[in-house]
């Protein structure tokens, strides 16, 4: 069995971007342990060997079609800060706001990936998906940090959606398999073609 995941893969050029790279650097312990800028789309799940490919191909060809034509690259909004308790750990995390269109691919994109895990396996969903700042193990470092935090990231913002990829863990390390979309180089040939018609 493999395990994987979808993530948008964001710009790190951006205000909110460089902010969350700095608040990372300054207030989670697991910085270097996962890197940003990506937000998974969903909670990982397995699949058996021999059937990536199949994966890979559905995926590919499911995302091109949905952003066929279009000249500019998706932005992801988010929304306030808030807090997930996950057993005995504290999730610092912005809030994500979708549109209908990313909506809409985020549940077609879940609905192929589960088609491929086997019947024999259970997998749960995530309730919902955000984007971490921080991992903490107790209220009094969440509290340290907060209201940094709130300061920080009281302006709602977007962060520019440049890839959407396919990750891969292997022995305990998320990497990236393949880039399903890249939506640098639509823009750089819409910006080509502009030039051209000057």
């Amino acid at each position: 069995m493999a395990k994987y995941f979808v993530a948008f893969n964001f710009s790190s050029d951006g205000l909110l971007s460089r902010k969350v790279t700095g608040f990372r650097k300054r207030f989670d312990p697991k910085y270097n342990q996962y890197s940003f800028p990506h937000m998974a789309m969903l909670a990982p799940f397995e699949v058996q060997h021999g059937r990536e490919e199949d994966l890979i191909e559905t995926l590919k060809e499911e995302v091109e079609t949905f952003y066929f034509g279009q000249d500019s690259s998706p932005s992801l909004a988010f929304t306030g800060l808030g807090v997930f308790e996950h057993k005995k750990k504290k999730i610092l995390y912005l809030n994500p706001h979708y549109s209908t269109d990313l909506e809409y691919l985020s549940e077609m994109v879940l609905e192929i990936c589960t088609s491929f895990i086997p019947k024999s396996l259970r997998y749960k969903p995530n309730q919902k998906q955000f984007l971490p700042l921080g991992v903490f193990l107790g209220n009094n470092e969440l509290e340290m940090v907060l209201d940094a935090a709130k300061e920080e990231f009281s302006s709602n913002s977007e962060l520019p959606i440049e890839s959407i990829s396919l990750y891969e863990n292997k022995m305990g390390i998320w990497y990236e398999k393949e880039i399903l979309i890249n939506f640098e180089d639509t823009e750089k040939q819409f910006l080509q073609l502009n030039h051209q018609t000057l």
